[in-house]
């Protein structure tokens, strides 16, 4: 019973979400894509290169018992990317929800938030 219990808490303790907020139309079809072909840009959006904000990208701990932080939060955030076939994102400043609540600890959960860029 206290090893189904303890594999319950630690399931639910861990994770991120990630909601995505279509902004504008891409300039062409885009595609699935790896993970390690989309661009993380953390000082904002490239210079050198026109692109199009596809999407709007939000990503935050599941529950305030979550063990993910900043790098697995940026992670979700280039693997929604990959899945959507950015060819970069233009991380924003992190976020905290001051009501998140969990069963363990009680706190905000951290989040992170993006935009989904497309090369024209």
């Amino acid at each position: 019973m206290r090893l189904i219990l303890g594999s319950l808490i630690f399931v639910l303790a861990c994770g991120t979400t990630v909601s995505t907020t279509p902004v504008n139309a891409p300039p062409h079809a885009m595609h699935p894509r790896p993970d390690d072909t989309v661009e993380v840009f953390t000082s904002g959006a490239p210079h050198d290169r026109s692109f199009t904000d596809v999407a709007y990208l939000e990503a935050a701990q599941d529950s305030t018992d979550s063990l993910d932080g900043t790098p697995e939060l940026i992670a979700a955030l280039r693997g929604r990317g990959a899945k959507m076939g950015c060819d970069g994102i233009v991380l924003g400043a992190p976020t905290t929800d001051p009501y998140g609540r969990g069963l363990i600890l009680q706190g905000p959960r951290k989040g992170i938030v993006a935009t989904c860029i497309v090369y024209n």
